[in-house]
């Protein structure tokens, strides 16, 4: 992982091996996080947005906004 407060980390194809050898459930749970992220990303169009992280975690937190409007 980077230094900087946000950057992107994406998992070269060996690093993925491994993690697929050595804990199946964390893979499979990555590879739906990163199915989801882009089908989120093509859907709002967010490529290359400045705000993309914002945009992924309304998409991703959506029941949140729902039960603050209860509280």
């Amino acid at each position: 992982m980077g230094s900087m407060p946000y950057e992107e980390y994406f998992p070269c194809t060996i690093k993925l091996e491994q993690m697929e050898k050595d804990n199946l459930e964390m893979f499979e749970t990555y590879r739906e996080l990163m199915c989801h992220f882009y089908i989120c990303m093509n859907v709002h169009n967010a490529q290359g947005n400045v705000n993309k992280m914002k945009v992924w975690a309304d998409y991703l937190f959506y029941v949140l906004y729902d039960a603050l409007e209860e509280v």
